[in-house]
Formats: structure tokens, sequence, C-alpha cells
């Protein structure tokens, strides 16, 4: 499954973000079906990362919809990322920058 992930990177890398989240989404549901794999993927899979698999699908899929414009899914997968993963970085940085850009727009309206 992480040959399969990284297959995922190259797709986002290569600009494929369609394609991506719908391997993102199978990737996120092997390790939600397979969760003791993530949570020893030190052993598992001979991974140190400290983020786990489905934190970094969900993460990625997020990344993915707003890459192909679509920010109301985007933001969804962030706010999920971070109701399950609730130390997520990646995902608290990408909801105040979705939220500043909002309120810009919403100012801008006003105006």
């Amino acid at each position: 499954m992480p040959k399969d992930h990284r297959k995922d990177i190259k797709k986002v890398n290569s600009g494929n973000f369609k394609e991506a989240i719908g391997d993102f989404e199978k990737s996120y549901n092997f390790f939600e079906r397979n969760e003791w794999i993530d949570k020893y993927r030190f052993i598992t899979l001979l991974s140190s990362s400290k983020m786990h698999y489905r934190e970094m699908a969900l993460a990625n899929i997020a990344f993915c919809y707003g890459q192909i414009g679509n920010g109301e899914e985007s933001k969804t997968y962030y706010e999920r990322t971070l109701k399950e993963f609730p130390e997520n970085v990646l995902a608290k940085s990408a909801l105040k920058m979705i939220s500043s850009i909002e309120n810009n727009v919403s100012s801008e309206e006003v105006l």
C-alpha cells in the first residue's frame, strides 16, 4: 500500500489531481480497515513518518480538491482531517487560509 501511496503522490506532482483523489480514498479505506498496519507502520511498513497514512490521505484529498477548484470539498476534507487527527498542522493552516480568503471575498462583496 505505501507503494500505491507513493504513486498517488507522483500523480499529484504531475497535476493529475482528479485521478489522485480516488486513489487516496482507496488508501484511506485500506488503512481504516487495517488500522493496526498504520498504527505500527514503523514495523509493518518500515515507515518513520509521524503522520498516519489515513491522515496523509485525507489531507491529500483536501489538497487535490483545492487544486481542481472545489473549495467546499477541500474545506470539508481538511475539517475531517482535524476531526480525526486534531493536531494536524497542515489542516489547521489550510483552514485558516481558506477562512481568510472567504472573509476577503465577503468583504469585497459588501463594497
